[in-house]
């Protein structure tokens, strides 16, 4: 690749960057009915032409915000699942990293909780994906024999649910005790709750 066409492309990318920044900021602040474009590009500090030379319109730049979102979830938990090694500690760690992103990015996720009171969350490609591999590592265990048999389709949707509420009371309360109490409570709850019985 030229060193002009690099250039425009790093230049293009952190433009849209910010202009996704500054829709999170003006979603997490605002909410989802008065996230205009004239309102995102102000607090971008460009014109609205600029941001629509990025993005076609307002959904096009939000599915941005939601697919920004998921994908720093996937580069922060990721990782730590699978290091996590087995089923029982990868859902762990899945859990309670997820209680800890919660409680590090609150503005991303006050940005998409006020997208998904305005559209339907369950069904989307995210949301289907994430429930996808918590069904996956929750099957895995079952065969493994680590956890109990259970319907896994429940304790997956059971975990979502879960994780749902820890995320109102972590961004409701931002103290680091509360998040660490969160997550512990969430922890503890899912190990008993899979854990294999003894005879």
């Amino acid at each position: 690749m030229a060193p002009e066409r690099s250039s425009e492309t790093a230049v293009h990318a952190a433009r849209r960057a910010q202009l996704v920044d500054a829709a999170v900021d003006v979603l997490a602040r605002d909410g989802y009915a008065a996230a205009s474009t004239v309102r995102i590009a102000r607090a971008a500090g460009v014109s609205r032409g600029v941001l629509t030379y990025h993005f076609r319109d307002r959904a096009d730049l939000v599915a941005e915000v939601v697919r920004t979102v998921y994908a720093l979830a996937g580069a922060e938990l990721g990782p730590r699942v699978v290091r996590a090694g087995s089923p029982r500690a990868s859902l762990l760690a899945f859990i309670g990293g997820s209680v800890e992103f919660y409680a590090a990015y609150p503005r991303h996720l006050a940005a998409l909780s006020a997208v998904f009171t305005a559209q339907e969350r369950d069904g989307t490609r995210h949301h289907q994906t994430e429930l996808d591999d918590v069904g996956a590592l929750l099957r895995a265990g079952v065969e493994a024999g680590e956890f109990r048999a259970f319907d896994v389709a429940i304790m997956a949707g059971t975990i979502r649910a879960a994780l749902d509420a820890a995320l109102v009371r972590v961004t409701a309360d931002r103290t680091p005790a509360t998040a660490a109490r969160v997550r512990d409570e969430l922890v503890r709850t899912f190990d008993l709750a899979t854990r294999k019985e003894t005879p």
